[in-house]
């Protein structure tokens, strides 16, 4: 049977509107393609960044080794940190409060964000945050794949 040593997860991508910005400028760099006009190049650059940025972690149990990355396409930019000392996997609740503001009108929204962690004796790493019933089960995983523990503190 083959056992997994190295698991990948997409942490995050741009905004909504900031994808569709960038599919916008991929017509409009097509349209200007056809016309032979060079600053259809720069609009392709530009889209094509608004579209396949992202976010992720990946977690190499084998090597004890954390990567946390800045991602465009399959290129994967980021350190990898070692991980000897995993105590565990943590889910916190935590209220995060924003502030929106248009002309005179204010408003405060607070919501519930869920964290996930890896514990360490001498530091803590944010590994991503969402939905609870997701990351709960990637901490389920990621406790069985590192041989560890995994807590929901938000119980």
């Amino acid at each position: 049977m083959k056992t997994i040593n190295r698991i990948e997860y997409r942490t995050s991508r741009l905004p909504i509107n900031f994808r569709m910005l960038g599919y916008m400028l991929l017509a409009l760099a097509i349209w200007r393609g056809i016309v032979m006009d060079w600053m259809g190049m720069v609009y392709l650059a530009i889209s094509l960044f608004l579209i396949f940025f992202k976010t992720g972690v990946i977690i190499d149990a084998k090597a004890l080794k954390i990567k946390q990355y800045v991602g465009l396409f399959l290129i994967k930019k980021g350190k990898w940190e070692r991980i000897e000392h995993v105590s565990s996997i943590q889910l916190t609740k935590t209220k995060e409060t924003q502030t929106m503001s248009v002309l005179s009108i204010s408003r405060l929204e607070t919501t519930d964000t869920y964290k996930l962690y890896i514990m360490m004796p001498d530091r803590n790493i944010e590994l991503m945050q969402g939905d609870k019933v997701e990351l709960v089960t990637k901490g389920n995983t990621l406790a069985d794949l590192l041989k560890t523990a995994f807590k929901d503190s938000t119980l």
